[in-house]
């Protein structure tokens, strides 16, 4: 019989060499740690975290359909992603626990620009070339301020128009203030008056051909219209409005420096994950460009 199995020595060598293959298992070599393989698991794993939605069928489309460049894109992101996973698992954040690997991950990324925050001061021509170079970014849309008489379509039908219109006649023959809009024409789904609305919210409630025929007016004393809208048609009493423009540099200082500010910190903490990354090499196993 094999006796030696039962020798002690033989049991401490053997329960050694499972405890150095668990080890080895759970704790890999250093220089595989600094190794990357992404593959397509990996890449709809990353695009579903993402998003924060479960659709492996539609992500597996949307991989297959993506460009070279998307994908070399996406590649380095999950790559990114998963670098700082482990970065933080080495400063202990996480347990080996996937559900909280995205977690982690921004964690790592709060870490990396705080770390590199504390380092940013701006000037003020600092401040003033990023005005300089994303001006339209403080653009101001087109504006305005009105009144308005209701005259609706699914109430009055075909005579909705015509009543506007005989309305109009008597609005300004009688001189009848905008403030007494309110005693004529229809009940409004939304507002009665409008001050200094933009005109994405003005579309929003009458449609755009009402928007364009808006600001094609001038401000005045009279009333004007009638303008359709998706409801029916308006008679306008038009205070005023505002042209688009680009404030001026004094007016929108305070928000320039902090948009300045929170841009340099992220290009530093870009560059910081770059510089991490630097130590990583990826591999792209299902052969991506």
């Amino acid at each position: 019989m094999k006796s030696w199995l039962k020798e002690p020595l033989v049991h401490f060598l053997a329960a050694g060499a499972a405890l150095f293959a668990l080890a080895s298992w759970i704790w890999p070599a250093p220089e595989a740690g600094r190794v990357i393989t992404i593959g397509e698991a990996q890449l709809l794993d990353h695009l579903q975290a993402r998003a924060q939605l479960y659709d492996e069928e539609g992500f597996a489309e949307l991989l297959a359909n993506m460009s070279d460049e998307e994908r070399v894109q996406l590649v380095r992101d999950a790559a990114v992603a998963e670098a700082l996973y482990r970065e933080g698992q080495a400063l202990g954040l996480a347990e080996a626990d996937p559900m909280v690997k995205q977690r982690v991950i921004q964690q790592m990324r709060l870490l990396v620009m705080e770390e590199e925050a504390t380092e940013v001061a701006l000037s003020d021509a600092d401040v003033r070339a990023f005005y300089d170079a994303n001006s339209q970014r403080y653009a101001e849309g087109a504006r305005a301020s009105f009144t308005h008489v209701f005259f609706a379509k699914d109430r009055r039908g075909d005579a909705a128009e015509a009543d506007a219109r005989a309305a109009l006649a008597q609005l300004n023959s009688g001189d009848v203030p905008f403030g007494n809009a309110g005693q004529y024409g229809d009940r409004f789904l939304y507002q009665l008056n409008y001050a200094e609305a933009g005109a994405r919210e003005i579309a929003g409630q009458f449609g755009e051909g009402f928007t364009l025929a808006l600001y094609a007016l001038e401000p005045g004393e009279d009333w004007q219209g009638p303008l359709e809208s998706s409801h029916g048609w308006h008679l306008v009493g038009l205070r005023a409005k505002a042209e688009p423009r680009v404030p001026p540099f004094e007016d929108v200082a305070a928000r320039v420096a902090e948009d300045a500010l929170a841009e340099a910190r992220s290009t530093r903490a870009m560059a910081a994950i770059d510089r991490l990354m630097e130590s990583y090499e990826i591999h792209d196993e299902a052969g991506g460009q």
